[in-house]
């Protein structure tokens, strides 16, 4: 078998692929339908890379963990908190503790997805604020007084909830940088070679899903990652063993550091211990296994139809696991 064989093998149902495996100084490259250059939206997998921007401002001094996100998003000082999860809208409480850089991180926010999507707060989101998808983006200071109208499902930092901490995330090293767009390019793009990545819509810097990129500019960011200081910092789970399980059709049983998932059990044969990486909405996927040096990505244009890892990806990863 081959890597070329694995993308084959889903042409009928994926038509357009662009996959590639790095073990060691080896690199192998497939594509069905698509030249090695195919820029895709890379939808979720956009999140390592903007949590990679916070990890080195805060290594950096430029952010502190604990920082409450209002310094910078004023229109979100002041959010409400629904009773329970499964409260209705206007069975709130007070806002316990403020929102911080570190809230924002590990999804702890209190803002996203649960795996029950008919909850009302989650509802409401969806309702308001939820930007994937969408024909057109609000602006920045748009999308913000729309979510402030949002209740959290939970205090900041009791729970893990799926996505919007990191669109929230984006804006604030918008403020915080000047411009998300251009640090980005400044600290990755440029020195790493990164030449066809960028935000696809250039009014809001979604950090939860709005980037676009190619196997090769994944590669080079994912190889300087397996270097990097800030990796361990990643690439640690932040999670309990009760929010795994509450967020098994997200995590799979695998736990959440910064912007993307990571290892802890031997569930599949691709697990391994502390391999990082995340899958985007769009059908794609990108993970590192620090201890082998191993690099995976797939790119697709083949939307996922739930939080559930797809038949390709399952059989890229079962590939790229021997």
């Amino acid at each position: 078998m081959t890597l070329q064989a694995v993308l084959d093998s889903h042409r009928d149902t994926v038509p357009n692929s662009a996959a590639l495996v790095l073990k060691g100084d080896d690199v192998e490259f497939a594509a069905v339908g698509e030249p090695r250059d195919a820029v895709f939206p890379i939808a979720s997998i956009s999140k390592p890379i903007v949590a990679t921007a916070a990890a080195l401002l805060v290594s950096e001094g430029e952010l502190a963990l604990d920082d409450p996100i209002a310094r910078w998003l004023p229109d979100l000082s002041a959010p409400v908190v629904v009773r329970t999860p499964s409260s209705e809208i206007d069975d709130l409480v007070p806002l316990a503790r403020p929102i911080t850089v570190r809230h924002l991180l590990t999804s702890r926010s209190g803002w996203g997805f649960t795996a029950d999507f008919s909850l009302p707060a989650t509802a409401k989101l969806f309702e308001e604020a939820h930007l994937h998808g969408r024909p057109d983006l609000p602006s920045p200071d748009e999308w913000l007084k729309s979510l402030a109208t949002v209740p959290l499902l939970h205090q900041p930092g009791d729970g893990w909830v799926y996505n919007t901490s990191y669109d929230v995330l984006g804006i604030l090293i918008d403020r915080a940088t000047g411009s998300l767009p251009s640090f980005l390019a400044d600290r990755f793009y440029t020195p790493l070679g990164m030449t066809s990545t960028s935000f696809v819509s250039d009014v809001l810097p979604s950090g939860a899903g709005g980037l676009q990129s190619t196997v090769d500019d994944l590669l080079a960011f994912y190889r300087h990652l397996l270097t990097s200081d800030l990796l361990p910092q990643l690439a640690t789970d932040t999670t309990s063993a009760q929010e795994r399980e509450a967020a098994e059709i997200f995590l799979e049983g695998q736990g959440w550091g910064w912007g993307g998932s990571v290892d802890v059990v031997n569930r599949d044969p691709w697990n391994v211990p502390g391999r990082y990486g995340w899958v985007g909405g769009s059908g794609t996927a990108a993970h590192i296994v620090p201890a082998t040096g191993t690099v995976t990505i797939l790119l697709t244009r083949t939307a996922m139809t739930s939080p559930t890892p797809t038949a390709i990806m399952r059989d890229f990863w079962q590939y790229a696991s021997h």
